[in-house]
C-alpha cells in the first residue's frame, strides 16, 4: 500500500494533477484507518480488554474528523480544479 501511495504521489506531481495527489492522500488516510482498526481489534482479541477497541474507535473518529475538516477547508478555498471557471 505504501508503494501505491508513493507511486500515486509521483505521478500526480509529474502530471501536476491535484486530483491524483488528492487520491494518494485519500489512500494514505484509508491506510491509517485500516491500521488503527487492525491494531485495536488485535489488541482486543489478545487481551479481551473492551476499552482497547473503544480507544481504536475514538482514534478512527478523530482521523475521520480531521479528514472531513480538511475537505471543508479546501472547498471553502475555491480549489475545485476548474481554474475559477465554475464560479458565477
Amino acid at each position: 500500500m505504501w508503494l501505491l501511495i508513493r507511486l500515486k504521489m509521483a505521478v500526480g506531481r509529474a502530471l501536476g494533477s491535484a486530483a491524483i495527489i488528492a487520491d494518494a492522500n485519500c489512500t494514505r488516510a484509508c491506510l491509517a484507518l485500516s491500521f488503527v482498526l487492525l491494531a485495536s481489534s488485535l489488541g482486543y482479541a489478545a487481551t479481551g480488554i473492551r476499552h482497547i477497541d473503544t480507544l481504536g474507535a475514538l482514534v478512527i473518529a478523530a482521523l475521520a474528523w480531521r479528514e472531513g475538516r480538511e475537505s471543508f477547508e479546501k472547498s471553502r478555498g475555491g480549489s475545485c480544479g476548474c481554474g475559477g471557471a465554475c464560479q458565477s
